[in-house]
Parts: C-alpha cells; sequence; structure tokens
C-alpha cells in the first residue's frame, strides 16, 4: 500500500514540474504569431498605427531562431527574451523592484532591403498564452504591439 502511495506522490510531483516549463516566456513565444493592432499611448489619447507587418507571419523557433512571411517575401533572423530589473529608488530611499520580461527581434532580408530590429521593454501574454502585447517605450508615450497566435 505503502509503495503505491510513493509511486502515486512521485507521478503526481513529476507532472506538476515539467507542466511549470510551459509557462516561461520563452516557451509561450514559440510557434507563429500574427500582428493585428499597434496602438501610440499617450496619457490622455491612444491612436492607432498602420503597419506593413500585419498581413504577414511571424515564426518563432525553439532554437532562438525567427522568421516572418508575407507576399513580399521571407525575412530570417532571431529572438531573445531577458528579465530585466529596472527597480528604482522610491522617495523615502527604499529600493522599488520591478521586474519584466523584455523581447528583441532582429529579422533581415538584404536581397529586398527589408529589415525588422525591434526591442520591446515589456511583453505580457494574454488569454492562456494566445495573445502577445509587446511595448515600446517612448518619451511621454509607448507604442503597443498586439499579436495573436495562429
Amino acid at each position: 500500500m505503502q509503495a503505491k502511495l510513493y509511486s502515486f506522490s512521485f507521478i503526481v510531483l513529476l507532472v506538476t514540474f515539467s507542466s511549470c516549463k510551459k509557462w516561461l516566456p520563452e516557451n509561450r513565444i514559440e510557434g507563429n504569431w500574427q500582428l493585428t493592432e499597434v496602438q501610440k499611448r499617450r496619457p490622455f489619447a491612444n491612436e492607432n498605427v498602420q503597419s506593413q507587418y500585419k498581413s504577414g507571419t511571424f515564426t518563432f523557433f525553439e532554437d532562438r531562431t525567427a522568421r516572418y512571411s508575407d507576399a513580399n517575401g521571407t525575412m530570417q533572423g532571431s529572438w531573445e527574451i531577458r528579465k530585466v530589473d529596472n527597480g528604482y529608488t522610491d522617495s523615502d530611499g527604499n529600493w522599488q523592484s520591478e521586474t519584466k520580461n523584455m523581447l528583441w527581434l532582429k529579422l533581415y532580408d538584404f536581397s529586398s532591403n527589408r529589415v525588422v530590429d525591434w526591442y520591446f521593454d515589456k511583453i505580457d501574454f494574454r488569454n492562456s498564452g494566445q495573445r502577445l502585447f509587446a511595448f515600446m517605450d517612448g518619451s511621454g508615450y509607448n507604442y503597443r504591439y498586439c499579436f495573436s497566435k495562429r
């Protein structure tokens, strides 16, 4: 009886710990994505921005390579997600930690003179990993890129 209990406990722990890997940002981004919206966001006004990259598909591979394909051709490159600590000292002199994930996407097709070099200061997965919001910070505004998993 005890042997069965130990075996069952071991299997439950194994499944629990192995399923945690799927929630890592590096694992959640793998696959095909489509850019659905780009928005310039300010404190009192947001505006939609047109992007030539809405018509194609971004593909993120496990080996950290990436591809973008549309009617104009294919760009190849790489992607990287890093966890960064953008902490700051508050007015009382206490350190406030602010950890977030950033994404750097670099894609090239030199024969057609196309380059994507996007550095997103923050990324956020939503809807059980089916949507990705990526933010580029500016001075007094930011851009929000919305991707949907295909």
